[in-house]
């Protein structure tokens, strides 16, 4: 079900009207009004809901990074693959060809999505290089700028813009793109390009930065909404 959010601000219920028996029945979901600043708390705890516990893990396993290195070469040591440089931008691709293809989204428009994907790209880079950089860590490989996974970034990023926009529609599409993203963080760290402690960071930057993408573009379009407080509800701004 579809719900457009000026519904849910203009919409008046009327409590004693009656449907005849021609006419068709349909479910309305109304959302409820809430200021800009509310908006800005709830969104705020749900864009770190997610990213904040999952960059803590990934912090946590900093001093057991090498034992886990230790067992996956001891007991996957010829593994190989290059699937991960490609299945890391999977969600991106499915998200982008979903809307050419005319798939309805939650955004105002074709636009807003491509705006959104953009702020995603340049926050998930600038993150992910600032801080590669910036702690210079040494790969398992005996590479440099490890921390955090580039791959697995660019794989949550796409895989959250992904269940933002279309996940309202069936909750085989955010299952499937998260699905690829975590796949991606595997394989970085069977590919011994990675430690867990990256790829787990690295996920909760893609994630993040998605988040954040699409609440500056609220703000740019003025589409202010509560992404999947309820399935096809949306809170909307009063009075701006």
């Amino acid at each position: 079900m579809c719900l457009f959010g000026t519904l849910a601000a203009t919409a008046q219920v009327d409590s004693t009207a009656v449907l005849t028996v021609d006419e068709p029945v349909k479910a309305i979901t109304v959302g409820k009004n809430i200021s800009k600043k509310e908006y800005n708390l709830n969104y705020a705890h749900h864009s770190f809901s997610a990213a904040l516990p999952l960059a803590t893990v990934g912090l946590a396993m900093i001093p057991i990074d090498q034992y886990v290195r230790e067992g996956v070469m001891t007991n996957m040591p010829n593994f190989k693959t290059s699937v991960d440089d490609y299945m890391q931008y999977v969600p991106w691709a499915a998200h982008l060809t979903m809307g050419l293809c005319g798939v309805e989204g939650v955004s105002k428009s074709r636009y807003q999505v491509l705006v959104a994907d953009a702020f995603a790209a340049v926050m998930m880079a600038a993150t992910v290089n600032g801080l590669k950089y910036t702690i210079n860590r040494t790969r398992p490989n005996g590479a440099n700028a490890s921390f955090p996974s580039g791959h697995t970034a660019t794989a949550f990023a796409g895989a959250t813009l992904l269940a933002h926009e279309y996940g309202h529609r069936s909750i085989w599409i955010p299952i499937a793109g998260y699905s690829l993203a975590t796949a991606t963080g595997v394989m970085r760290v069977l590919n011994n390009r990675h430690y867990v402690s990256d790829v787990i960071v690295g996920a909760a930057v893609g994630i993040l930065t998605a988040e954040l993408a699409y609440w500056v573009t609220d703000a740019i379009f003025k589409d202010w909404k509560i992404f999947k407080l309820h399935k096809g509800h949306y809170d909307v701004i009063k009075n701006y």
